[in-house]
């Protein structure tokens, strides 16, 4: 077999492939980005959405500390225990107290918004439920059993599928001749018509989107799978990843004493310098050490944030800064923002959301292909056999 069979036969192979992946995994890869896309902005939304529950008005005011919001909190329930308090840095933004989960029930506790100047519990912020349910529609489409069930496996196989369209696509894509030439790559012929058209729309818009799909879904399969997220950690650190720590959860919801915030967090913002938002996430012993997570004021992108260790009493005993990390950490630590373009700024967020909102066009000009091949098809098949003598 010479070596233009093999690549003709190759070509005919991941021709096949790339329709089938595209007929199975279309559907659950539009749904996917869709959401994904309605998602990009979600902070900025519900920001805009809400006015005195997101944000709240200063005026002047001056902010409580971390023990002033969670004893006004006692106040307002009685027997509720702190596992968490989230402090803005700049004014006009609420506070956030996230509460241990009931005796006997799995997951996060209950997470309340605060106005930090007075501590009064604000309401929920309108379309924060309908977010959670685009997550949901998102990681595993909202099928019965969460992450847990078959839903996962679903967007995890399409996410597969995403790397094999864009893969195959491209080898398809390459040009016999002027390689070279951007305009063979870049430029679609909008002035066909029919399959012409749908062709060079479906062929020159997924070149412009191919690198940012191949990172929405390598990045996005370390929600699919373990044994992935496993793999990429060691990868890209050296090291497997921590195993999440969790309280028991016949303790989960019990009310005690809380520890003393305030010395550590007057450490944390003598150190720290300014930040947009710090959280205190408050020790189950009263002697035990406070972490506190933050976001400096000019972090490159929401998950840049430092961690800092400091004794109830102010004594500092370590902090990870977010910028001295090497590279695999970071890009460990901030995943999510990789996965929606934040990573690379305003202008990675906007391209990302574009690429995402263009997955309709290949689903519908990938079936109208497909449609009119076997449209075709047929009529050869019907087409009348012509005499070998008429051929002459």
């Amino acid at each position: 077999m010479t070596l233009r069979e093999i690549k003709t036969r190759l070509r005919a192979v991941l021709f096949q492939v790339h329709w089938f992946v595209g007929l199975v995994a279309g559907l659950v890869l539009v749904a996917m980005a869709l959401t994904g896309a309605a998602m990009s902005f979600e902070d900025e939304i519900l920001r805009a959405l809400n006015p005195g529950i997101v944000t709240v008005e200063a005026a002047g005011r001056t902010a409580l500390t971390p023990d002033g919001l969670v004893a006004r909190l006692a106040e307002a329930r009685p027997g509720a225990r702190v596992t968490a308090v989230t402090v803005p840095g700049t004014s006009g933004e609420s506070a956030q107290v996230r509460l241990a989960p009931e005796p006997g029930r799995p997951g996060r506790g209950e997470t309340l918004r605060l106005d930090p100047y007075d501590g009064r519990i604000l309401g929920e912020a309108r379309g924060e439920a309908a977010f959670a349910l685009v997550l949901r529609l998102h990681r595993w489409l909202a099928l019965p059993g969460g992450p847990d069930g078959p839903g996962r496996q679903i967007t995890g196989a399409a996410a597969f599928g995403l790397i094999v369209l864009s893969l195959s696509g491209l080898y398809l894509r390459w040009p016999a001749s002027r390689a070279r030439d951007w305009r063979v790559w870049l430029k679609p012929a909008l002035g066909r018509r029919g399959r012409p058209l749908y062709w060079s729309l479906h062929a020159v818009v997924g070149t412009w989107v191919l690198v940012l799909y191949l990172v929405m879904a390598l990045t996005g399969l370390w929600w699919s799978y373990g044994w992935y997220r496993a793999g990429a950690t060691m990868l890209l650190t050296g090291r497997a990843p921590a195993a999440e720590a969790r309280p028991p959860r016949d303790e989960a919801g019990r009310a005690g004493p809380v520890p003393a915030l305030d010395p550590a967090f007057a450490a944390f913002r003598a150190a720290a310098g300014p930040y947009a938002w710090a959280s205190v996430s408050v020790p189950r012993n009263p002697a035990g050490t406070v972490r506190i997570r933050s976001l400096a004021a000019d972090a490159p992108h929401p998950r840049a944030r430092d961690e800092w260790r400091i004794r109830p009493d102010g004594r500092i005993e370590g902090r990870t800064l977010y910028a001295a990390e090497p590279l695999g950490e970071r890009l460990v630590t901030a995943m999510l923002d990789l996965h929606q373009g934040r990573w690379f700024g305003m202008a990675g967020t906007v391209a990302f959301l574009l690429a995402a909102l263009a997955m309709p066009l290949f689903a519908v000009t990938g079936l109208l292909l497909y449609l009119g091949r076997r449209r075709s098809r047929r009529r050869i098949a019907r087409a009348p056999a012509v005499p070998a003598a008429a051929s002459r």
